[in-house]
């Protein structure tokens, strides 16, 4: 694969500078967050949003302290925390002017939930095409706002597009690993401030312990207020949402979405994991230094991550009204999807329609000359027998899933 291209390298020589900065990593946040509160009329901040840029902090610094953080992957760090804490100040002064965001409904949300690489990507897009359902564009999560007339809206398109081809000349493979579009649906991760996914940018274990204490309910509140504001003023839709770092908190999800329906999909693990360390991997190097990354690190720590938050979802999961999780087999999916889909759509309540089937069709329809994510096991230390021990039981439920749809 070609992760990388002589750009990144140009890139990094120009942006070396300004990696001396990352050691007053506090006084950066505070011009960040400056910068965001003196862009627009003054706000009132509750003390969750005290917290939360707090918590921003926290985050700046783990990826400040990083040993052979890279000139790009400082600025990409500062980048994601910087539209974070505008997001934040963007939905409090959206609120004040129109005070009628707060009641906005957000009913009967669905979260497509799953181990990366498990089709969750292709669910989400099929169900959130649905009639009556929508989810949130990429452009819309960078310009968090009020329905905007066309010029402005296209313009908004076209300056996120532009981010994602500045990524593709550093790094091309991400068109083939995960596809993006400025104007298609996206994951819910750039509404949301924390996740362990952060962690596919570079080996960040002491922001991995600070999650343990981290309440993801304060992510899934301003979650909620994220969608308010992009459904104000629009034609009533139901929201369809998706990251794979939503599976680790579905209790939160339930809580703050109590009507919530949970699509939860399933595959090996085996497979999940080559897949998921092979898009680490060309994360760390954007992120890291030549030379830094570690394949041996990246195939331990999600490893860890990935048994760890699955055996932990699945308690969650006893604690929770058994009707709103929804399991799909991924080879369910891929073997018989004219079948299962509609089905599925049955389930929550959507309706089939032939543009549906046609959306369908159209997902599901690779070019014959589109590049293949290629990638092993034992490229970053592992075999089947480590993932099966790691995810233990596991195995047999998705083996039983499939077995039980036969």
């Amino acid at each position: 694969m070609r992760r990388t291209t002589v750009r990144l390298h140009i890139a990094n020589a120009m942006l070396a500078p300004s990696l001396r900065r990352r050691r007053d990593h506090a006084a950066v946040f505070d011009r960040m967050f400056r910068a965001a509160r003196d862009a627009g009329e003054p706000v009132v901040l509750s003390d969750e949003d005290t917290a939360a840029f707090d918590d921003l902090r926290v985050l700046l610094g783990c990826f400040a302290e990083l040993d052979g953080l890279s000139g790009i992957g400082w600025a990409g760090a500062k980048d994601l925390v910087k539209a974070r804490i505008e997001n934040r100040f963007q939905v409090r002064r959206l609120q004040a002017a129109h005070p009628a965001i707060e009641a906005e409904p957000i009913e009967r949300p669905i979260f497509v939930v799953g181990l990366p690489r498990t089709a969750t990507t292709l669910t989400h897009r099929i169900l959130a095409r649905a009639t009556g359902c929508r989810g949130p564009k990429l452009w819309e999560m960078y310009n968090l706002g009020t329905a905007a007339d066309e010029a402005t809206r296209s313009e908004w398109i076209r300056a996120t597009q532009k981010r994602i081809d500045q990524v593709l000349d550093v790094s091309p493979d991400w068109d083939v690993i995960h596809p993006v579009a400025a104007d298609a649906e996206e994951e819910d991760y750039f509404l949301k401030d924390h996740s362990a996914m952060h962690c596919a940018a570079a080996p960040m274990w002491d922001y991995l312990e600070f999650l343990r204490t981290h309440d993801f309910r304060a992510d899934y509140r301003f979650l909620k207020e994220a969608l308010q504001v992009l459904s104000y003023g629009r034609r009533p839709a139901r929201w369809v949402l998706k990251h794979p770092g939503n599976l680790f908190s579905i209790e939160a999800i339930g809580q703050v979405f109590p009507d919530a329906q949970i699509v939860w999909t399933h595959r090996a693990p085996d497979t999940v994991m080559g897949s998921m360390c092979s898009m680490a991997e060309s994360l760390h190097r954007l992120y890291l230094k030549p030379g830094r990354v570690d394949l041996d690190e990246i195939g331990r720590m999600w490893l860890q991550l990935l048994a760890d938050g699955v055996a932990d979802a699945r308690r969650q999961r006893t604690r929770m009204d058994r009707g709103a999780i929804r399991d799909v087999g991924y080879h369910w999916l891929m073997s018989d999807p004219q079948t299962f889909v509609p089905e599925l759509f049955a389930q929550l309540d959507l309706e089939w329609t032939v543009a549906d089937k046609d959306r369908l069709e159209a997902a599901l329809a690779r070019p014959v000359d589109q590049r293949r994510h290629e990638y092993t096991l034992a490229r970053y230390g592992l075999d089947h027998d480590a993932v099966e021990r790691a995810f233990g039981d596991y195995f047999d439920f998705v083996t039983g899933l499939n077995q039980r749809r036969r």
